[in-house]
């Protein structure tokens, strides 16, 4: 589903609301699939943000354990564990059509 996705934390520390409207969206297609995770040793929801070719990076980092933590009428918000150089960090994106 292509969306517009904005990260709301930075390394686990939230970003003010202020920062959140600063930061530039991320247009991608958003994708959550179960599969096994080395990083947590078992099964685990899986989100992406794909915003181009299979072999391009992708901008975000993926989330572990990833799960819907809000939903309206103008987007949601998907919450889970990034990890980063080893550390995992919570993160959430709040996601909208764009």
């Amino acid at each position: 589903m292509h969306l517009l996705v904005t990260p709301m934390r930075l390394r686990g520390v939230p970003l003010t609301p202020k920062e959140r409207r600063r930061y530039p969206a991320i247009r991608g297609n958003v994708m959550v699939n179960s599969t096994m995770s080395t990083e947590l040793g078992r099964a685990s929801n899986l989100a992406r943000c794909d915003v181009g070719m299979p072999l391009d990076p992708d901008p975000l980092p993926p989330l572990l354990d990833a799960t819907l933590a809000g939903m309206s009428v103008t987007g949601f918000v998907i919450s889970g564990i990034e990890m980063i150089d080893g550390c995992a960090y919570a993160q959430s994106w709040w996601c909208r059509q764009g």
